[in-house]
């Protein structure tokens, strides 16, 4: 199986100016609070353990709620049984996809459960346990297919981030998701271009359409007077979470 790619820009000029650059600005966005959930401290300096386990439970509550539980990067031997491949149910989605940014490439598993516009909100405002709020179908992904010792009983939640998305902007006659998150004094803005596998495409193929894909995503970027940030630091949800984390 090919995997589809999604290929991700973090923008390092100012969130105002990019939005503006990119036609957003007139465009009303989809918004929702956004919480992680995260196994409670073990010290100050252990204070993300389930995202030094690669794991990530994001709570998305607004026009559209939804729980997202990814592994990232994924050890796909790990993955047992139906986790090895995508799948779609009427409120469940599974996606196995890779993730580039700049020069990173890893592959992530992404369980998915949509929910009642509100329904999440009000179950974190009622100081419900997130690891309640997992349907059973992404608790059986948990413990089937990530590493041994990575709790997710006792959960807090971290948050809210103010998430704003633009699901389908047009750059230069490619489709771009474009999202921004803010929290305190992090305000960050992400694009991101999905490209599936072409049938009868071989992996050579689809890798060299990928790589052209990034280097177009890139150059509409720079075409626009706008800087990318620098991969070789922590990712976007790494940021958000240790400053809601290490937040005084």
């Amino acid at each position: 199986m090919i995997a589809p790619v999604e290929i991700k820009v973090n923008i390092a000029t100012s969130v105002t100016d990019a939005l503006a650059a990119l036609g957003c600005a007139g465009t009303p966005p989809v918004r929702r609070d956004m919480w992680f959930a995260e196994a409670r401290a073990r010290g100050d300096h252990d204070r993300l353990p389930l995202l030094a386990g690669h794991l990530t439970i994001r709570l998305r509550s607004g026009d559209r709620d939804d729980v997202t539980v990814a592994v990232r990067p994924c050890d796909t031997d790990l993955l047992v049984g139906r986790w090895r491949a995508p799948f779609d149910e009427p409120d469940f989605s599974y996606r196995l996809e890779w993730n580039w940014c700049g020069e990173r490439r890893e592959v992530a598993s992404c369980a998915i459960s949509r929910r009642p516009p509100g329904s999440v909100a009000a179950s974190v405002v009622a100081g419900e346990d997130p690891a309640h709020i997992l349907d059973a179908a992404q608790r059986q992904f948990v413990v089937t297919c990530t590493p041994g010792g990575v709790p997710i009983d006792h959960l807090m939640t971290l948050g809210p981030v103010a998430c704003q998305t633009w699901p389908e902007i047009d750059l230069d006659g490619c489709p771009v998701h474009v999202e921004r998150w803010s929290v305190g004094a992090v305000d960050v803005l992400d694009l991101a271009a999905h490209i599936q596998p072409r049938s009868g495409e071989s992996q050579t193929q689809f890798d060299a359409r990928c790589a052209a894909g990034h280097r177009a995503l890139c150059t509409a970027v720079a075409d626009r007077g706008l800087s990318i940030a620098a991969t070789d630091g922590p990712t976007t949800t790494h940021r958000v979470m240790s400053a809601l984390a290490y937040a005084p």
